[in-house]
């Protein structure tokens, strides 16, 4: 489903807890939130971005998606370790999310 910005803001902001991320950047939110499956997206619309289940099925998502690792590997990588540490923070790449539709 694509979601209109207004849509997407109506469900509130959208964080990613322990992603190496700026999930502060909700127009990034938005796009990343348009190009996830649709059963993603249902249970955002049924529960809301705060839901721990939607939260750790994104997390986990997002772990195998663009870093092609389980949740265990990703805290003990050090894509993990820098981000905990540092901050440090990696860029989306659209053109691999785009191919999740």
């Amino acid at each position: 489903m694509k979601f209109t910005r207004e849509q997407f803001d109506e469900l509130g902001p959208l964080h990613v807890d322990d992603f190496p991320i700026d999930s502060s950047n909700q127009d990034i939110m938005f796009n990343l939130f348009n190009s996830l499956d649709e059963y993603l997206q249902g249970m955002a619309l049924q529960h809301g971005f705060s839901d721990s289940v939607f939260r750790d099925d994104l997390f986990e998502c997002l772990c195998d998606k663009l870093l092609g690792m389980t949740c265990e590997e990703y805290y003990k990588s050090d894509i993990g370790k820098d981000y905990f540490d540092n901050g440090e923070t990696i860029e989306l790449d659209f053109t691999i999310i785009k191919g999740w539709i």
